[in-house]
C-alpha cells in the first residue's frame, strides 16, 4: 500500500502524533516549519557567513539580496564546494541546539532520542555546471561523501549507514522547484527493494514520484526508509538544503553503521564527549567497522511490479533489424520494451517514437519510466527527455538514441537501425 502525503498549511497546527505517523509511512509537508521554529533566520545567516568567509562580503550581500539559489552565478564550483564545508562546520557547532527545537517542538519528542552528528548541507548545482567540472566534484565527493553537490541516486538512508527507524527532516534554505527537488517514492514504502551498494537495482521500479515544490523555510518529512533521491538539477537555480536526521528511540543499523548519532541527553554538559557511545558501542558498529557480515534485517515483502502490458509478448521479428506490433497493444502514454536494449513510448492516441532504453544520465531503464507532458521522464531522476530529439535541458548529456517507427493503421514497426540526429537547422 503506497504511503500517504499530508501537506500542511503555514497557518495549521503540526499534528501532535507527527512522528508516529511517520515511522508509520506518512509523508508531510511542513509548510513554514524552519519559520515555526524559529531556525530560519539563523541557518540562512549560517549559510550567508560560509559564504562571506570564502568569497568574500561583496558576494554575500549580492546573494542575501538576490537569493542565494543564485549561488552558481557568482561562486565557481570550487568555491561553492568550500562554502559547504564551512557550512558544515558551522552546522555541527549548532546542530544539539537546532534538533532540540526540531526533536521537542516539531516531533514532540519529551524523552531523550538520537541524532546524526551533523546536520547535512547541501547545494545542488545546475547539472551542466557539475559536468564541466568534473575534477572539483570528484575531490569533493571523495572527501565529503556523494549527494551534496551534486544528485543522490535512488536510495534508503539505512543503505548508506544509517539507522531505519530515523525520522528525516529536510528543510529548503531557498526556493526549491519541481526541475531540482527531493523526490520520495510512497509506492515503495515498506517493500524489500533490491539494491547495488547505496542505490536501486537497475531493474527494479520506484514507483509514481512525489516532488513537492518548496519555498524557502517549508520541510518534508519522512520515513528514512522511504526510497528517495533528488531530481537531476536541469534549471538555473542551485538547490540549497538542510536536513536533520533523528530517531526517537534505540537506533537500529539493520545495513551497515557508518554515520555516528548522538544521545540527546549527553550532547551538552560535562559528559558531551561520551554522547557518542551509546550509538557506537552498539555491535552494528564494531562490525561494519572491522569488516564483520551480520545477518541482514530486511523487510520480506516484494514491491509489485510496474504493471506492464505483454506488448513484448506480441512483438514480431520481420526480419532482421525490425519488430512490429499493434498499436492497440499500447495504453495511451505508456512505456515499453520491445528487446533488451531498446523501448517505445506511445505518446497521446496517435504518436508512437522508439528509442534506448538506457537513461544518458544514471543507466536506469527508461522502460519503467513515465510520459509527463509528452515527454519522457526517467524513473530515478526525473530527467524529461523531448519526443523529437531525446535532449533533455541537461545540454552536457547526449540524447537518447532514437529509433524510426513507421506507422500503418494498427501496424508499428521499428526499424532498429539507429536514427541519424535531427538537423538542428
Amino acid at each position: 500500500m503506497a504511503a500517504t502525503y499530508v501537506d500542511i498549511s503555514k497557518d495549521a497546527r503540526i499534528p501532535s502524533d507527527i512522528a508516529q505517523r511517520t515511522q508509520n509511512g506518512e509523508v508531510f509537508v511542513i509548510r513554514a516549519c524552519l519559520q515555526r521554529l524559529g531556525l530560519f533566520e539563523e541557518i540562512e545567516a549560517s549559510t550567508i557567513d560560509a559564504i562571506t568567509h570564502v568569497t568574500g562580503q561583496e558576494t554575500a550581500r549580492k546573494l542575501a539580496d538576490e537569493g542565494i539559489q543564485f549561488i552558481h552565478k557568482h561562486a565557481s564550483l570550487a568555491q561553492i564546494a568550500k562554502i559547504t564545508d564551512r557550512a558544515y562546520e558551522i552546522g555541527q557547532g549548532n546542530a544539539n541546539k537546532w534538533i532540540s527545537q526540531v526533536a521537542r517542538n516539531l516531533l514532540g519528542i519529551q524523552n531523550s532520542y538520537y541524532y546524526e552528528r551533523t546536520p547535512n548541507i547541501r547545494f545542488h548545482v545546475p547539472y551542466d555546471i557539475l559536468a564541466a567540472d568534473q575534477e572539483t566534484l570528484r575531490k569533493f565527493s571523495g572527501a565529503r561523501g556523494g549527494g551534496k553537490l551534486s544528485a543522490h541516486p535512488n536510495h534508503r538512508d539505512s543503505w548508506v549507514g544509517c539507522p531505519d527507524n530515523l525520522i528525516n527532516i529536510w528543510a529548503a534554505v531557498a526556493p526549491i522547484k519541481e526541475g531540482n527537488g527531493l523526490i520520495v517514492f510512497p509506492e515503495a514504502f515498506d517493500q524489500d527493494i533490491k539494491h547495488e551498494g547505496a542505490s536501486i537495482a537497475h531493474d527494479e521500479n520506484p514507483g509514481e514520484p512525489l516532488i513537492p515544490e518548496l519555498q524557502a523555510g517549508d520541510a518534508i518529512v519522512f520515513q528514512g526508509d522511504h526510497l528517495h533521491s533528488s531530481v537531476l538539477n536541469r534549471i538555473d537555480e542551485t538547490r540549497h538544503a538542510i536536513s536533520f536526521r533523528v530517531v526517537t528511540e534505540k537506533p537500529n543499523f539493520s545495513n551497515g553503521h557508518y554515520h555516528h548519532y548522538v544521545h540527546s541527553a549527553l550532547a551538552s554538559g560535562p559528559f558531551k564527549m561520551f554522547a557518542r557511545l551509546p550509538a557506537d558501542l552498539a555491535w552494528s558498529y564494531v562490525g561494519t567497522r572491522f569488516g564483520w557480515i551480520g545477518e541482514r534485517l530486511g523487510r520480506r515483502a516484494r514491491v509489485a511490479a510496474k504493471k506492464q502490458s505483454n506488448v513484448s509478448a506480441k512483438v514480431n521479428k520481420l526480419r532482421a533489424g525490425k519488430r512490429s506490433f499493434r498499436l492497440s497493444d499500447l495504453a495511451e502514454d505508456s512505456l515499453y520494451a520491445i528487446t533488451d536494449d531498446v523501448c517505445v513510448a506511445r505518446i497521446g492516441q496517435s504518436k508512437v517514437i522508439a528509442f534506448d532504453r538506457k537513461c544518458p544520465h544514471g543507466g536506469s531503464d527508461l522502460s519503467l519510466g513515465t510520459v509527463t507532458n509528452g515527454e519522457v521522464t526517467c524513473p530515478w531522476h526525473n530527467l524529461r527527455f523531448e519526443p523529437k530529439s531525446g535532449a533533455s535541458a541537461c545540454k552536457s548529456l547526449s540524447n537518447l538514441q532514437m529509433y524510426d517507427v513507421i506507422i500503418n493503421g494498427d501496424q508499428v514497426t521499428v526499424s532498429l537501425e539507429k536514427s541519424p540526429a535531427p538537423s538542428s537547422n
